[in-house]
């Protein structure tokens, strides 16, 4: 199945070649949650970036629950870093 993989700036070295700026088509294995696609990225450290949904937050606690589904677009995006 395929989605729509978005991530923030500082997140475009993990994605797989053939990615166009911050935005890419996906496949996915049936079944897959955010984690699996986080963990497929190579992205250190599950708990610390902002998921999205189809726009909607997807919080810490069921990214791990929610299936993703055909279509679905999934953004990505590293905390805010004050300093």
């Amino acid at each position: 199945m395929r989605i729509k993989l978005k991530v923030g700036a500082q997140l475009r070295e993990y994605l797989p070649d053939g990615g166009a700026g911050s935005q890419i088509d996906f496949d996915v294995t049936d079944g897959a949650t955010a984690i699996d696609v986080m963990n497929q990225l190579g992205l250190p450290g599950e708990d610390s970036y902002l998921v999205m949904l189809n726009g909607t937050v997807l919080p810490t606690a069921k990214r791990a629950e929610t299936a993703l589904q055909d279509g679905d677009e999934l953004g990505l995006f590293p905390p805010l870093k004050s300093g």
